[in-house]
């Protein structure tokens, strides 16, 4: 068997294996009353994981460009993946010993992943990083034009909502500013970027990095990158069942496709455009954290109503559709 199909194989099987067999650990869980907090945050260090582990059981190797080879980085890959196991049987185990505190010690291993890996990266070899698409300033400019634009789009889909719910007659209220939202954007967002960065680079590395050229090499361009979004979608599931709308489970699936496959054109466009994937691993985590900066939300236990529900569809498509139909999705010419 071909190197690249044994990695692909380690891949899928991790990357969706381990959602459904945690989804059991997260169901028995939540039936029993116990915070599950800790299983979103361990959720996303699987994508990442699956891509080291399959690197190094193989033995991949790159090009350096001068007509040698380099091996995968054994050190930041061991490193990033044995923090992931921990948090994995952490958060499994603690569903039978709650007194293991599994949200607390997710949390600190996110920091120590996160704080230990930036020195891991700023260490490694020029050439490696390239190789294995971790160089942390490629096409800076370009990055942070994507970031910015995330965040114009983000902000203009709130300022919809607000429109649409003044012309409904609404009450605003769930739409109040945090008061310390100044303190959030200049101060506890960038701290928390450096301390959580791992965990969104944990998906971004797995989702953009590895699976998307993946995926566009065998069915295209646009194809690629809308069945990427739907299994992203799809790998929510669990969580969508048990920890973000248990209530209103169906309505949450259907936003959560609808999210994944809008944003992951939008993700893709900007790692087409960079191949940086620390730009859209910042727009991964601004997406997750400016609703709670800016109005103390949080992803848990959301109630969707249908009207809700399809707006916010609505809003995906005609946001981030667009994207589709740039340069950077037009079909490579074959030789």
């Amino acid at each position: 068997m071909q190197t690249d199909q044994k990695k692909a194989i380690f891949f899928f099987s991790i990357t969706f294996g381990m959602p459904i067999l945690m989804g059991i650990f997260l169901g028995i869980a939540y039936g029993h009353g116990q915070d599950v907090t800790a299983f979103p945050l361990a959720w996303m260090f699987f994508p990442a994981t699956a891509v080291m582990i399959g690197s190094l059981f193989v033995g991949e190797e790159k090009p350096d460009g001068r007509g040698g080879s380099l091996s995968a980085p054994r050190l930041f890959y061991g490193f990033f993946s044995l923090l992931a196991i921990l948090m994995t049987v952490v958060t499994a185990a603690a569903v039978f010993v709650p007194a293991l505190n599994a949200p607390q010690c997710v949390n600190f291993l996110t920091i120590i992943a996160s704080l230990v890996s930036l020195p891991l990266l700023l260490f490694m070899k020029k050439a490696k990083r390239e190789a294995f698409g971790l160089c942390l300033f490629r096409n800076a400019k370009k990055s942070l034009l994507g970031i910015l634009a995330f965040v114009a789009l983000y902000l203009a889909m709130i300022a919809v909502n607000w429109g649409i719910a003044l012309l409904a007659g609404t009450d605003l209220a769930g739409f109040s500013f945090n008061p310390d939202w100044g303190l959030w954007l200049g101060l506890l967002l960038p701290i928390t970027l450096v301390t959580s960065f791992a965990a969104y680079f944990g998906e971004e590395y797995g989702w953009r990095y590895y699976l998307m050229p993946l995926l566009q090499n065998k069915f295209g361009m646009k194809k690629g990158v809308l069945l990427l979004g739907i299994l992203w979608g799809l790998w929510h599931v669990p969580l969508n069942l048990f920890y973000y709308s248990p209530s209103t489970s169906v309505q949450s699936i259907l936003v959560q496709l609808a999210g994944c496959v809008g944003m992951g054109i939008f993700f893709g466009w900007v790692y087409l455009r960079t191949q940086n994937i620390w730009a859209v691993t910042v727009i991964h985590f601004l997406n997750n954290n400016l609703g709670l900066a800016l109005f103390l939300l949080s992803p848990q236990n959301v109630e969707r109503q249908w009207d809700d529900t399809l707006l916010t569809i609505a809003l995906y498509m005609l946001v981030y559709l667009p994207f589709l139909f740039t340069r950077e999705y037009q079909e490579k010419e074959t030789v």
